[in-house]
């Protein structure tokens, strides 16, 4: 009986291949997209990511925990479940208790469960996980320091920015004043706001321009030599 092919054994491999030279993410993200929120792709999935994680390649490893990673970021539940699961926290300890593992390898690994056991702590299904974590810790192994996690930017923080600048904007030119110096306070869209950012700009531009040509043509004035008259001569005598 022929086994069945998986539909991510070449995908995963390609995503974790020890010919890459960095974290390849267009691959990555494929396999997120494929994987989704079905928890039977996720499954699938999940069987070469054990095979790759046992790679004797550091570097494999190493793409693998970042392939994972970002499944539990990008995919759904499907994707915790397997991560807490009894095949997937086996193959983690076996990898760490392995003495021919890079440090390098089993730092990132315990990093990782270290992080993962805090996430899943609230879900009692993904229980497993935090239990690793604390056998891990009774066996002496040394987890690095919690690192408070980098804030990716998203879109409603893009837009949220957006407004914020807007609002700058528009506060200090309500609060600009006019040739007379009574103050401005009529409201104004963000575009109109900058439509008369940049048309002041370009007076001041004209106006300083105007200032340094009157300057140099008063100069240049001032420099030129005065015509010499000329002066008529009347003889006194007749020869």
């Amino acid at each position: 009986m022929f086994k069945v092919p998986n539909p991510f054994d070449e995908l995963v491999k390609k995503t974790t291949s020890e010919m890459l030279t960095a974290e390849n993410w267009e691959l990555i993200m494929e396999v997120c997209d494929r994987v989704g929120t079905d928890s039977e792709r996720a499954r699938q999935c999940f069987e070469v990511i054990n095979e790759r994680m046992l790679h004797r390649n550091a570097n494999v490893v190493l793409y693998t925990v970042t392939l994972v990673q970002s499944l539990l970021e990008n995919c759904g539940q499907s994707v915790k479940q397997e991560v807490s699961s009894r095949a997937f926290t086996t193959t983690l300890t076996r990898v760490l208790n392995d003495k021919s593992v890079h440090e390098k390898v089993k730092s990132r690994i315990l990093g990782s469960i270290q992080q993962w056991a805090f996430d899943f702590r609230q879900d009692p299904t993904l229980s497993l996980m935090e239990e690793t974590y604390t056998k891990l810790r009774a066996q002496r192994f040394v987890f690095p320091p919690p690192q408070k996690p980098e804030k990716i930017s998203t879109a409603s923080d893009v837009e949220r920015q957006k407004e914020e600048d807007d609002l700058q904007l528009a506060l200090a030119l309500s609060l600009s004043t006019d040739g007379a110096g009574a103050v401005k306070q009529s409201y104004q869209t963000p575009a109109a706001i900058r439509s008369e950012i940049t048309r002041k700009q370009t007076v001041a531009s004209t106006t300083g321009l105007a200032r340094r040509t009157t300057r140099a043509t008063s100069g240049a004035s001032a420099a030129a030599p005065e015509p010499k008259r000329k002066v008529q001569v009347k003889a006194l005598f007749d020869f």
